[in-house]
């Protein structure tokens, strides 16, 4: 009599909530794969997180101020509320900053370059309402 083997259980996919986002790869064309296409509209000390989807083994993260066209790009900024990974990360989870006193809003443009040869970034904004 043959002895049954037990169904292997599939590995259940993380369900994403609309501030979990994946870094994936479509082409050559690395993808933000989330709510908006990886643009993010959140309050201030909202938490977010990026992983690396299957093709991807890991991820840089940086972001500029963003800036109207006719003033060129933006400087340098973050914003997250720790500190920006060293380099190369295959996740990162923080809380956005908040927008400082008076203001209303922060906007940022962020850009995920994925660790896969030849591949174009990907660059949505954040806004940071109050």
């Amino acid at each position: 009599m043959k002895e049954r083997k037990k169904p292997k259980s599939k590995k259940k996919a993380k369900t994403l909530g609309p501030l979990d986002f994946t870094i994936s790869m479509a082409g050559d064309r690395v993808v933000v794969e989330g709510r908006n296409g990886g643009n993010i509209r959140a309050r201030g000390s909202s938490k977010v997180s990026f992983d690396c989807g299957p093709d991807v083994p890991r991820f840089r993260i940086t972001c500029t101020e963003f800036e109207f066209n006719e003033d060129g790009d933006g400087d340098d900024a973050w914003a997250f509320q720790d500190a920006k990974p060293p380099g190369w990360a295959t996740s990162f989870s923080s809380k956005l900053r908040k927008p400082e006193k008076g203001a209303s809003q922060l906007i940022f443009k962020y850009t995920i370059e994925a660790d896969v040869r030849n591949s174009i970034a990907a660059d949505p904004v954040i806004i940071i309402d109050k």
